[in-house]
């Protein structure tokens, strides 16, 4: 038992996780993976700043790391000064490989924001795809600056592009710091692996290689609860405990499914935590995680969105939640939708994480005075840091000193980090609390 706890130490260890993408995010395994894998980078205190923009010589350095292209000097630009000095030896990388390249008037223009075309542009390029012929199917494919068109066009036939909703392909809007890591490991997936990342493993799902255990060989079209991955001709041993995600929703690999694209992240120990399968079959058009939302529309990460200006009503489990417009805190939730007249199901409510000071504890739970909150369930107001909220323990959230659990008195005053889920009664229960002075 106590090697199977270390081995599942180190290979979860091995992940890079941040502050600003919580496991609940669309962009988690595809930041984790790319970040754990060394090609991402985040920012200072431990965040990812997924929603800002990619700028162009992020973008440049991300694929010279993937690819470990060869060192090289940087020619000479007329804004080479402006350059991040962290990312000069990658960026010239990718500019002597002809992934990224300088504007008509000599500029490599860095800092600008990287436009969905030249996302489309550096990704052919990088992994050496040719033009196509001809524009590709989107209602704005004239819009597409010339120099894409036809990158455009072949990426969208090896399913790596896609447009919007609507059937627009929206070529100048900036792409994201977490929307480029979903086209990379895209990318990685359809064309053939990353050759310069080791860590990495991509391709089709050729097989699931159970354990010894009949009743659970028999129960997946696989095989059962796997020991072991086919991946690209190769056998990969998972870890214990490891995180399998089925687009953006944690999975089992009871999901997973043969001749899947998947991805796979090899940590130092030679297992593999993390799995990801990067291009399912959407049952639900119009279910998913919600990924976005304004007073007009809420979208899902399927692609749909769903127009709520005229009135949609919010139900989880059978209760009607009346909201008088759509918060914040319905990000990430995972949702399924019913048209005329549009109602929402909640199927599951987002896992929050609290920060805060006890304040007082009981034989059950204890009470949490907030110094600061992220999104919480749409069962639940909005929090705020100052307020109080009881949290429930269940019988298996292990706390030393709250509780039943330990002595009462040494906890209250201290600073304690909870995560855990709102329940169908609106209670907040715990899975996790950690403690600290």
């Amino acid at each position: 038992m106590m090697g199977g706890l270390t081995m599942l130490s180190l290979a979860i260890a091995s992940l890079l996780k941040f502050r600003d993408v919580p496991a609940t995010s669309w962009a988690f395994p595809d930041v984790t993976m790319l970040a754990s894998a060394g090609v991402l980078r985040g920012e200072t205190l431990g965040a990812f700043r997924p929603t800002l923009p990619v700028t162009r010589e992020q973008a440049g350095a991300t694929l010279a790391r993937l690819l470990a292209l060869p060192a090289a000097t940087l020619p000479l630009v007329r804004d080479g000064a402006s350059i991040s000095p962290t990312l000069r030896a990658d960026l010239a990388r990718a500019v002597a490989a002809g992934i990224l390249r300088g504007t008509t008037t000599g500029l490599l223009e860095p800092w600008a924001p990287l436009s969905r075309a030249a996302a489309a542009a550096l990704i052919a390029r990088a992994f050496h795809v040719p033009a196509a012929k001809g524009r590709p199917p989107f209602l704005d494919a004239g819009a597409i600056p010339a120099y894409a068109t036809g990158y455009v066009t072949a990426l969208h036939a090896d399913g790596i592009v896609d447009g919007d909703a609507q059937g627009d392909f929206l070529p100048r809007r900036d792409v994201t710091r977490a929307e480029w890591a979903a086209l990379l490991l895209r990318a990685i997936a359809a064309l053939g692996g990353a050759q310069g990342t080791p860590q990495i493993v991509a391709g089709d799902l050729s097989s699931v290689y159970p354990p010894a255990n009949p009743a659970l060989a028999a129960s997946s079209p696989l095989g059962g609860e796997a020991g072991a991955l086919g991946v690209g001709g190769r056998t990969l041993d998972l870890a214990p405990g490891a995180l399998v995600y089925r687009g953006a929703e944690a999975a089992d690999l009871y999901a997973l499914s043969a001749g899947d694209a998947v991805a796979v992240f090899l940590a130092r120990d030679g297992t593999s935590p993390l799995v990801v399968d990067l291009r399912p079959a959407a049952a639900n058009a119009l279910a998913g995680a919600v990924a976005d939302l304004s007073a007009q529309d809420l979208y899902l990460d399927t692609g749909a969105v769903l127009p709520v200006a005229s009135g949609a009503s919010l139900t989880y489990q059978g209760q009607s939640l009346k909201v008088a417009s759509w918060p914040s805190y319905l990000l990430w939730s995972q949702v399924k939708a019913e048209a005329a007249p549009l109602t929402l199901q909640v199927t599951a409510p987002y896992a929050f994480d609290l920060a805060g000071t006890v304040t007082a504890v009981g034989a059950q739970g204890f009470t949490l005075r907030l110094t600061g909150a992220s999104a919480l369930s749409p069962l639940v107001p909005a929090l705020a840091a100052g307020d109080a909220v009881q949290v429930d323990l269940s019988s298996t959230t292990v706390v030393a000193g709250l509780g039943a659990n330990g002595p009462t008195a040494p906890a209250a005053g201290l600073t304690a980090e909870v995560q855990g889920a709102v329940q169908p009664d609106g209670s907040i229960a715990a899975d996790h609390v950690a403690l600290s002075r």
